[in-house]
């Protein structure tokens, strides 16, 4: 009987991704005590200091092994919703001596003022870092891919911090906020091979670049919860600058809209829905570029698959709880996905519906003593990839 290869190495990919969630299953369930440092006093999370540990450990063939830890701290202080304060820190290191790390902080009130604060800290290192070209029809080969025609080495390091001010409340929970961000961005791409795609083409922003900008925004949303909504909707639309007047090397303005919408089909079957669109007016280097291809759209095809000026992504979900334990203070569910959308550029038809991508996928997720905090996993499908996605949250 004939094995056929691609499919051989999809099924691997699927084991490994079973492995990895009954590992962190396993670990979570045996090593309370090591994972979860301060557990709350009353029901779910009427007040205190609430943190959440997990060891995270996978494998893929894009980075080898790969292992790290995820923390969530969430401060409830006298009860106020959604929380006081919220700490989401996530390291992996894999055998391939890439670093992925981020570290995130949000705050209701800022110096006891009603106006929401979010700083956010990204600092990564890819040996083998992708880079495709700039189009939605760019080529893509296997024997290329392992030969490593795409890569090139990256160092990045992002700092952004946002505040949001309610403007207006409405309906029965529903309000308008609007808000302000600032950001800075270092990206090192000095090295590469002589042969790579990258080094030939050598795109706008290909070597040590910094970028600062200024954008702001509105939000409209009324959902029953941030972290595992059921129903209800989150709008926001934005722009961002960049330029002289800013202190960067590049001159260039991206607009973008989001619309997220979650609706429960049936009981303990929720369908969760985003939409999201972006447009790029001016020179911006290739890492702020539209992309598509990561852990939030297109899910399955290598990361930064699709660079463009503009960009349209649709994410459909299927999530359910499938079952809890020790009184519904551990939770067990899945998610099933569908991702389509498309970039557009100067070497692509502008016609809206042409040579949409699509990916499908299926997913975990754990919910460990505090119905806030949500480790999922993902394994996405493409025509070209396997990806496998760990995280803290659902992505919307």
């Amino acid at each position: 009987m004939k094995i056929n290869l691609a499919v051989y190495s999809k099924l691997k990919t699927v084991y490994r991704f079973i492995y990895f969630l009954l590992g962190v299953s396993f670990l979570t369930a045996g090593s309370v005590d090591a994972q979860i440092l301060n557990l709350p006093d009353e029901e779910d999370k009427k007040g205190g200091v609430h943190y959440s540990l997990v060891p995270v450990f996978g494998y893929s063939s894009d980075t080898g092994f790969v292992g790290g830890v995820v923390l969530q701290r969430f401060n409830y202080g006298d009860g106020r919703s959604p929380f006081l304060s919220n700490l989401k820190a996530d390291i992996v290191l894999s055998t391939r001596a890439d670093l992925i790390s981020e570290l995130n902080y949000e705050r209701t009130r800022f110096f006891g003022r009603d106006i929401r604060s979010e700083y956010s800290v990204i600092a990564e290192r890819y040996k083998r870092a992708n880079y495709f070209g700039i189009g939605n029809e760019t080529d893509f080969s296997s024997r290329l891919y392992n030969q490593d025609y795409y890569f090139f080495e990256k160092r990045v390091i992002e700092l952004a911090a946002r505040y949001r001010k309610g403007v207006t409340e409405y309906g029965f929970e529903g309000t308008f906020d609007g808000y302000i961000e600032l950001g800075f961005s270092y990206l090192d791409a000095s090295n590469r091979q002589e042969e790579s795609l990258f080094a030939i083409e050598q795109p706008a922003g290909d070597n040590r670049q910094l970028l600062n900008s200024f954008g702001f925004g509105v939000i409209a949303e009324d959902r029953d919860s941030e972290f595992n909504p059921t129903e209800g909707y989150r709008y926001e639309a934005g722009i961002e600058f960049s330029g002289p007047y800013t202190g960067s090397e590049f001159n260039y303005a991206k607009v973008h809209l989001q619309l997220r919408n979650y609706v429960e089909l049936m009981p303990k079957v929720l369908i969760a829905q985003k939409i999201q669109g972006t447009h790029l007016m001016g020179d911006a280097p290739f890492w702020k570029r539209s992309s598509l291809a990561d852990k939030y759209g297109l899910r399955g095809y290598h990361e930064d698959r699709f660079l463009g000026d503009s960009s349209i992504l649709h994410v459909l979900e299927a999530r359910s709880w499938l079952f809890s334990l020790l009184e519904d203070e551990v939770r067990l569910g899945t998610q099933l996905f569908w991702d389509s959308g498309r970039v557009f550029s100067k070497n692509d038809s502008n016609r809206l519906f042409d040579n949409w991508k699509h990916t499908f996928g299926f997913g975990g997720a754990i919910s460990i003593f505090n119905p806030d905090f949500i480790l999922r996993g993902d394994i996405g499908f493409s025509d070209e990839s396997t990806q496998i996605y760990i995280g803290i949250g659902y992505i919307f």
